[in-house]
């Protein structure tokens, strides 16, 4: 071999020697899922969420101190109980605004006592029972449809139906709108539609509908209804219904609802780092084994 070629051959062997010297490269967590259930990771967990339930109740509070509710007027709540005539409030062409539900209203009239239903599966003051629906004809084929008020269920056994005002009256009532099998909510934020039972019998009705009752009743109907409040109306053992407020005036300051909002956004950043920072520590890192030379020489000492 001449003295080139056994240079040539040196260096490769320097080489393989140098790779089979190298030292294998192991991985391994920097954190093991043992370490997160130690009390230091637990305490940082802990204060993570302490964090997180912090920002999240400074936004609701952000949030309330942004949205006010105007408190109702004496001025407003003496309109809103002042009885006005049901055909100004409930009109032919019109119907009932839905922000006027519960407005008080007035009604002359007589009440064609045998016309009278039930409607089944109301609930007043924790009590199951029925309304109590009659027509008081106001004219010569127009009435108005009055909920007379509730009476507890006794049993399985339907109740009687108490007996109307005779002669010429007066009711006094807060106006309703007819309502309506879809659930949908008017304009002051009231259901048209509550939880009912199913109408079985003849004299009853499953929902207070002037659609379906000017099929049962010879009377042309407006839309709306007056819920009675007055002692005649409820006259034989029937409870009235609670008359609604009025609407409440509402307003929002966009600088504390924005504040809300930033509270907000911080717990998800927050969450977002804390989880990341997690898994970056669980993650596989290289890790050199041990110089076994090393360990001989400790082995001599």
């Amino acid at each position: 071999m001449s003295s080139s070629e056994a240079t040539a051959v040196q260096p490769a062997a320097d080489s393989a020697q140098d790779a089979g010297d190298a030292p294998d490269v192991l991985l391994a967590p920097a954190l093991t899922p043992e370490d997160l259930r130690r009390p230091r990771w637990v305490a940082a967990h802990a204060g993570i969420l302490v964090l997180m339930i912090a920002f999240a109740l400074l936004g609701r509070w952000q949030w309330d101190v942004g949205h006010k509710v105007a408190p109702l007027t004496a001025a407003e709540l003496r309109s809103w109980h002042t009885a006005e005539p049901v055909d100004s409030v409930i009109t032919p062409a019109s119907g009932l605004n839905g922000t006027q539900v519960g407005q008080e209203v007035e009604a002359a009239g007589t009440y064609d006592s045998a016309r009278q239903l039930l409607v089944p599966g109301r609930v007043l003051n924790g009590h199951t029972g029925y309304y109590v629906i009659a027509p008081l004809v106001t004219g010569s084929g127009q009435a108005v449809l009055v909920n007379r008020g509730f009476i507890a269920a006794t049993g399985s056994a339907e109740p009687e139906i108490p007996a109307a005002p005779s002669g010429r009256v007066t009711v006094t009532g807060w106006a309703a709108e007819p309502e309506s099998t879809t659930g949908e909510v008017n304009d002051n934020g009231i259901s048209e539609s509550q939880t009912t039972g199913t109408a079985t019998e003849p004299n009853e009705i499953q929902y207070i509908s002037t659609a379906e009752l000017v099929n049962q009743w010879p009377y042309h109907l407006d839309e709306g209804y007056v819920t009675a409040m007055d002692a005649a109306s409820l006259s034989g053992g029937l409870t009235a219904v609670p008359q609604p407020l009025p609407q409440h005036g509402t307003t929002w300051d966009a600088l504390n609802i924005m504040y809300a909002f930033q509270w907000w956004l911080f717990i998800v950043i927050l969450g977002s780092w804390y989880v990341i920072h997690l898994r970056r520590e669980l993650r596989p890192v290289p890790v050199e084994p041990a110089d076994d030379d090393e360990d001989d020489f400790d082995d001599e000492d």
